[in-house]
């Protein structure tokens, strides 16, 4: 694996195991649907700074972190505890609206 790659894979597993809240994205390059979310996902991103932190993990270069059923997968997690998940395509709407519901 190369270094940097690494470090990202070191990173998100810090971040989804110590992160006050956390939504982790799970997708691969290859995936339509996966493709179809990444603008979706940015803005969530931005909407949602200093809310929560969003980490977006590869599965084929992250695989580590991958432990999944099916791929394009959110967790929503809370120091490593997952509160929430949820595979498939969904709009900007419903990801505001899950971080609403479980932090209130």
């Amino acid at each position: 694996m190369k270094e940097k790659e690494l470090n990202r894979e070191e990173r998100n597993k810090t971040v989804m195991e110590t992160g006050a809240l956390v939504m982790a994205e799970f997708y691969a390059d290859w995936c339509p649907h996966c493709q179809k979310m990444m603008p979706i996902v940015k803005e969530f991103k931005e909407l949602e700074k200093g809310k929560l932190e969003v980490v977006q993990i590869n599965i084929e270069e992250e695989s580590a972190l991958a432990d999944l059923e099916s791929i394009h997968t959110f967790i929503l997690l809370r120091k490593g505890e997952a509160l929430w998940r949820q595979s498939g395509e969904m709009n900007l709407d419903r990801l505001r609206k899950v971080v609403e519901d479980v932090v209130g």
